[in-house]
């Protein structure tokens, strides 16, 4: 009769088991861990992989953005979501999980962390959930007394701090050391938290454009109203200035920019990512006047001031004066070696050019009544970051890195020496109280503290099923 009665109880017992079993795998630290890395690498491989620009966009040109080795994997990756990571599962299910872990530790974590830092002298029958303990019993000498006080000069000396003993504890012990780091606990969930807060806030406010500053060109940008420019004023390659002129305002800005460096202006982070060498040509006429230059590259525009990138020093460029029949071949063989290109410019429709000559950059030189100018100057490829969660990732940021400092640096001890004196002699009970996930060896500290003027008995690390472990 009592089986039949429990019958209907056992589905809920067996929800309940793995209700408590999954909330102590997702409370553990080093799952939070796991789930960590498991989100550095999806964003690292969202970072290193081009990523869906717009929705139609095919795979066939998702595949040629991609590096030539990875391209023969490029169907694949495609439709296991690799193109727009951040709207997948791959980056989304771990931010969750890790989202679900941070707010399962700090429900458990916060009090028993809280209580540590408070407890003036701590409570030796409770064990903090993230310690481990350590206990040993050495032989009281015959002057217990001396002994204890020997011990106290002992910790004090390795920057314990021994609590004042309660009204019933006798003669027994407490001391610690780095007590409020038990607070870098909750600062390092926190700091998770708030970094899967941001993501999410990211996925909604995140705005992000690749912007290419050329040279003598002014660049608009549909995150601006307005223009940037590069300033053409240090002969620093990694560093500089650039303008932006607004429609709304006369004056224009001046925006100091250095390459991987992030800058602020207007609630947005600009990000100079790559620096590429280009030949800029100019051709006046008779009257002085800038003439219009047509390259033969399809995605270059007609411009007075024309921006040639070379791959290879070898590849040849082409560019030509409309309504002049002169065509112009650059070849920049040693132009970044020694600062001379070769340039030759031939007739429509003729076999032969009619000049072929060595000119060093910045030298010009007419033909036909042009004078044409090749300059070396470099192009800057800029990334414009949007976000209204860059403060929280900061902080977030913030918060975990100086957790885990303050963590691994001043690591949470506490340590209770419980004499029990007999007269002249007697037993004395150590006991270690540590951060698990931290440096130092508990055992051979008490050890080391404990063999001045006193023979160890027993040795042994307390496991959860022997500590007075308890979870709140």
């Amino acid at each position: 009769m009592n089986t039949i009665e429990t019958r209907p109880n056992q589905p809920y017992i067996r929800i309940q088991q793995s209700i408590a079993s999954s909330w102590t795998v997702l409370r553990q630290p080093k799952w939070a861990a796991v789930l960590l890395l498991i989100v550095v690498v999806a964003a690292l491989v969202g970072w290193f992989l081009p990523q869906q620009g717009s929705a139609g966009e095919t795979v066939e040109e998702w595949t040629a953005a991609l590096p030539v080795w990875l391209q023969p994997w490029g169907i694949p990756l495609f439709w296991m979501g690799f193109a727009q990571i951040f709207q997948s599962i791959w980056f989304w299910l771990p931010v969750a999980l890790l989202l679900l872990s941070c707010a399962v530790a700090l429900a458990d974590y916060f009090q028993p962390c809280r209580r540590r830092v408070s407890e003036r002298p701590a409570d030796i029958s409770w064990q903090h959930p993230l310690a481990k303990r350590i206990e040993q019993s050495v032989r009281l000498p015959a002057s217990p007394d001396d002994f204890l006080d020997d011990l106290r000069a002992k910790l004090t000396a390795q920057g314990f701090k021994v609590d004042e003993p309660a009204e019933d504890s006798d003669r027994t012990i407490s001391a610690v050391r780095g007590r409020s780091s038990w607070w870098a606990v909750i600062a390092v969930y926190g700091g998770l938290t708030g970094l899967c807060l941001a993501f999410i806030v990211s996925y909604f406010t995140l705005t992000v454009e690749t912007i290419t500053l050329h040279p003598f060109m002014p660049t608009t940008s549909r995150l601006f109203n307005g223009a940037f420019e590069l300033n053409n004023d240090t002969a620093a390659a990694s560093v500089g200035t650039m303008t932006f002129s607004s429609t709304k305002t006369d004056s224009p800005q001046s925006i100091p920019w250095q390459l991987y460096r992030p800058t602020p202006f207007n609630n947005t982070l600009l990000i100079p990512t790559a620096l590429e060498p280009v030949l800029t040509v100019t051709a006046q006429d008779n009257t002085g006047q800038l003439r219009k230059l047509l390259p033969l590259q399809t995605e270059l525009p007609l411009a007075t001031y024309l921006n040639l990138p070379f791959g290879s020093p070898d590849d040849p460029l082409f560019f030509l004066i409309p309504n002049s029949k002169l065509l112009f071949q650059i070849i920049p063989a040693n132009v970044l070696v020694d600062n001379q290109l070769n340039i030759q410019v031939g007739l429509e429709g003729a076999a032969a050019p009619i000049e072929n000559r060595m000119l060093t950059v910045g030298e010009s030189f007419e033909v036909r009544g042009f004078t044409v100018t090749v300059s070396l100057n470099q192009q800057v490829s800029m990334l414009a970051w949007r976000d209204w969660a860059v403060p929280l990732y900061l902080v977030s940021l913030l918060a975990i890195v100086g957790g885990v400092i303050l963590l691994y640096f001043r690591t949470p001890w506490q340590i209770w020496l419980i004499p029990e004196v007999k007269g002249r002699g007697g037993q004395l009970y150590g006991v270690v109280e540590k951060f698990t996930y931290a440096s130092g060896d508990p055992a051979q500290f008490l050890e080391q503290l404990l063999q001045a003027g006193a023979t160890p008995e027993a040795d042994f690390e307390a496991n959860p099923d022997q500590s007075n472990h308890t979870e709140s």
